[in-house]
């Protein structure tokens, strides 16, 4: 049974008559912005650092790139990720009933309202102040990607195609552009294997749909799954995310670095023998394959950063 937070449900008749304590509702504050999905956008901030030629170390780069991590991870990704979860409560509810959506339903929703203000606001005001114009207006991109993936009409995770290119290019793209515009040392080299890691991405995020497919089936989301079936879905998750390697190992050697290229094929190739298990059970398996094989994909990320220095 599904879980409307604007109808009177016994889930919400729970909620007027247990409210929860101070420590419950920080925690939900908390589980609003998935404090998990921060790792990829904060890597992709540091790949950019590392690829920035200017970023010499010291303790001004250190805590300067802690800064944009914790712009770009917390609270414009923590926006993103509590605007889903707002425009999502229902499909959440029936993928994952043991959530604070189904729980807590109005509250659940007022909590989400507040984060994203509070969120969005923080995020453009330090970008603002700190930060050079450019990245304030990546910022802003950003957040009105967030806003158009989930709320109507626009909603592009309706859509597997446009949905999942949207979280790639706010996962990859724009955070490792930030990094190096933070060091004034945006090249085309770097923005080009930047966008190309973003079709890799978009493989990624195919992966983390195969847990959501009845739900998403339901309330009519068209994911990659949805449309071409789990093995289809497989099929196109890995081919994206084996193409960008490829891709971008290539157009290392096209630089002329043979050594760099061979290191990136090497981490592909690393990548192979997980899949067998994967192929076995898609819908079980993407997690795992998700937290193993995948590390050498983000890893290649920072290698072809550095190698392009």
């Amino acid at each position: 049974m599904s879980v409307n937070i604007n109808r009177e449900s016994p889930a919400t008749l729970d909620t007027n008559a247990t409210i929860p304590d101070s420590a419950t509702i920080w925690r939900v504050r908390l589980k609003l912005t998935k404090p998990l999905t921060w790792i990829g956008p904060v890597w992709s901030v540091g790949c950019g650092i590392l690829g920035a030629s200017e970023a010499h170390l010291s303790l001004w780069t250190i805590l300067y790139g802690a800064l944009l991590m914790f712009l770009i991870g917390p609270l414009v990704l923590g926006m993103g990720q509590s605007i889903n979860d707002y425009y999502d409560a229902d499909v959440d509810a029936i993928n994952e009933p043991d959530r604070p959506c189904a729980k807590y339903p109005k509250l659940f929703k007022k909590l989400a309202l507040t984060n994203v203000a509070v969120l969005s606001l923080a995020a453009m005001a330090i970008a603002y102040l700190a930060f050079r114009i450019e990245i304030f207006y990546l910022v802003v991109a950003g957040l009105l990607i967030a806003v158009g993936y989930s709320m109507p009409p626009l909603r592009f995770k309706q859509n597997g195609w446009i949905g999942n290119a949207s979280c790639a290019l706010t996962y990859v793209t724009l955070p490792w552009i930030a990094g190096l515009l933070a060091f004034h040392s945006l090249t085309p080299e770097q923005t080009i294997v930047a966008f190309v890691y973003a079709i890799g991405s978009h493989g990624f995020m195919t992966m983390n749909d195969f847990k959501s497919v009845e739900g998403d089936k339901q309330w009519g989301l068209r994911s990659i799954v949805v449309m071409y079936g789990v093995q289809g879905g497989l099929k196109i998750a890995l081919g994206m995310l084996m193409a960008s390697q490829l891709m971008v190992a290539a157009y290392v050697a096209y630089l002329g670095d043979y050594i760099g290229s061979i290191v990136l094929v090497g981490l592909l190739l690393a990548q192979v023998p997980f899949q067998k298990k994967l192929k076995q059970d898609p819908k079980a398996n993407a997690p795992w394959y998700n937290a193993t094989a995948n590390s050498f994909f983000i890893l290649s990320m920072m290698v072809a950063a550095y190698i392009l220095r």
